[in-house]
């Protein structure tokens, strides 16, 4: 055999060698990170493998490339990685948030040297740091905390022994070290009443009939009885935070009280009956003590007994009739039904029958409402401008040196530009002629103005811009006794309603059946009482909750509720509800159900 290899053998060698080599090609390479000390390698993958990440656990940092990166990246082997670590504090001295406390934490008694830990071989590599306990580069110490808190300007005592121990033994938990002196808050002025604010069973019933005389449940007192006291403000005391700054209290909010005729209030603010009547609270920046007096009708509102308007308490003890009006300068309380009627009260109404096709108005509602409030402040206004006109017509016909009498040129005022005058005054006269009792010989003087705006020539020969005045002071006087007559506390009181409107500035209060087709606004609540009342095709508004029973129903128009903070139906079958400007409409029953503006 000989030594030497043949040309074609060694081809055939080369071929089978290059043949193996491609089968080694083919082989698919991820990607790797390692560390070695202190130092990162990066391999890139080969014929489609895997590219190899990296990321960083605290407090060690990476940056690629210049970026600190705070995800999951990407590497080659040419991309520049550098490393280096976040030096977290051994303690913090921290102030809370109203100033008054200085807190100290310690995270850790000492810090110690790091280095990037060593890795071996990763597709995805997560870096950390590696802690040198036998390298102490810091030690939590008495004297940096101090400096701490110096550079603060901490103007309080510190409480050294609380930091002394706690670098000695840390509990790690954030531990109070200085407190400055919070400011004592004091307390508003109050009123202690005597007596109760709400309408209470006024009407009672005996074996199942009405109690007719029964009518002093409403809340009475007797000359000389103590009604209220006004308990004063107390001031409160200043205080000073950790910085060295005062801290004042919150004002303290006093209340101005003051009494009607028929109320005494005493040098130390108690508040004593001079009359027997109901005890009342009015207005809203002064409180006023009034004791009102009730007019009493024993039996119907009709034709026979006509409209009353009364400066007190209203007691009906039968029904409201057709096309009839109260008006109240107090509480209405009717012991039967109304019947397409006007009700306004600035205070409290309770029916105690059904609400068919009426209006009902307490509180704010019943003052806009009242005729006498309405027509005498209408009437001012636009006296008011005939005035001005008449002043100024007066001037240029004065600078013509010539002579005319007021009236006259109010009247031509009047008949030309002010035509509507003439139905105010007429709806005043029938107001007054309606007022009932004392009351009414106080507004005799204001008939006696309004008389002449009806007959012309005593206009002309009697009206002076002296006499205007005064009935422009009489007109005051008027809508600023339904103004000032305003109370408190008001509410609504029905059984049931149809057809009708009420309107309050407090609750509502629905006790039986319900509402059917109504139009019920309360700046507060609307509660039903029954666990079967019905609201049904009426239109609900309350300032704060309506809390409802049965509404809508199987047939009929849809009902809608809208409240400020939140609604409550025990079944709705359709409808809308609206919370806080937030709308959704109900096209299926729902059962057990609070609305409010989260769920909406």
């Amino acid at each position: 055999m000989s030594d030497h290899i043949s040309e074609q053998e060694i081809l055939n060698l080369i071929k089978r060698f290059d043949h193996e080599h491609e089968d080694d090609i083919d082989e698919t390479i991820d990607g790797y990170v390692k560390v070695e000390q202190g130092k990162i390698m990066v391999r890139n993958p080969s014929h489609g493998g895997m590219i190899s990440t990296i990321r960083a656990i605290s407090p060690l940092k990476l940056f690629v490339d210049g970026k600190m990166i705070l995800r999951e990246t990407e590497v080659y082997s040419d991309s520049k990685i550098e490393w280096g670590f976040e030096e977290k504090p051994l303690f913090e001295v921290s102030v809370s948030e109203d100033k008054i406390e200085v807190y100290l934490t310690i995270f850790s008694k000492q810090r110690y040297a790091l280095s990037l830990a060593e890795m071996a071989p990763s597709l995805h590599a997560t870096f950390t740091a590696e802690e040198d306990l036998n390298r102490v580069l810091e030690m939590v110490d008495l004297k940096a905390i101090l400096a701490a808190v110096e550079k603060m300007n901490i103007a309080v005592d510190l409480d050294m022994e609380a930091i002394r121990s706690e670098v000695l033994q840390p509990s790690f938990k954030p531990i109070m070290i200085a407190r400055g002196k919070a400011p004592i808050q004091g307390r508003d002025a109050r009123l202690e009443l005597y007596f109760s604010e709400n309408i209470e069973s006024v009407f009672t019933e005996v074996r199942g009939l009405l109690d007719f005389k029964n009518h002093l449940n409403i809340p009475s007192v007797k000359s000389g009885d103590v009604i209220a006291k006004k308990i004063p403000l107390v001031e409160g005391q200043p205080g000073y935070d950790v910085f060295g700054n005062v801290l004042l209290p919150d004002p303290g909010k006093d209340i101005r009280i003051a009494g009607k005729d028929h109320v005494e209030i005493t040098p130390d603010s108690v508040v004593i009956a001079r009359k027997e009547g109901r005890p009342r609270i009015l207005g809203t920046k002064i409180k006023y003590f009034d004791i009102n007096t009730a007019h009493i009708v024993p039996g119907n509102v009709d034709l026979q007994t006509g409209n009353i308007v009364f400066a007190g308490d209203v007691i009906v003890y039968g029904d409201v009739m057709d096309n009839m009006i109260i008006e109240s300068l107090g509480n209405i309380y009717v012991a039967g039904s109304v019947f397409n009627s006007t009700l306004t009260a600035t205070g409290s109404i309770m029916v105690k029958g059904n609400v068919i096709g009426s209006q009902i108005y307490s509180g704010y509602f019943g003052m806009l409402y009242n005729r006498l409030y309405h027509s005498s402040k209408q009437l001012m206004d636009n006296l008011e401008k005939m005035m001005e006109s008449a002043r100024l017509l007066l001037h240029e016909i004065e600078k013509k040196n010539m002579r005319v009498r007021y009236g006259q040129v109010l009247l031509l005022i009047s008949e030309s530009k002010f035509q509507q005058v003439g139905d105010v005054v007429k709806e005043l006269l029938k107001v007054i002629a309606s007022i009932r009792l004392h009351n009414k010989n106080e507004f005799e003087k204001l008939s006696d103005y309004l008389e002449f705006f009806l007959h012309p020539t005593k206009m002309v020969k009697d009206m002076t811009a002296h006499r205007m005045k005064d009935f422009m002071h009489k007109l005051k006087e008027a809508y600023m006794r339904v103004a000032l007559s305003q109370e408190s506390h008001v509410q609504i009181q029905i059984n049931h309603s149809q057809n009708s409107t009420l309107k309050s500035n407090g609750d509502i209060l629905i006790r039986r059946e319900g509402v059917i087709q109504c139009d019920v606004q309360s700046s507060r609540n609307i509660i039903f009482f029954l666990d079967n009342s019905v609201c049904r095709g009426s239109t609900l508004e309350a300032g704060d909750t309506i809390s409802a029973m049965y509404v809508g129903g199987m047939t009929g128009v849809a009902s809608s509720l809208k409240a400020a903070n939140k609604i409550m139906v025990k079944k709705m079958f359709e409808g809308r509800i609206i919370v806080d400007q937030k709308t959704i409409d109900i096209y299926e029953p729902v059962e057990e159900k609070t609305f409010d503006s989260s769920i909406i």
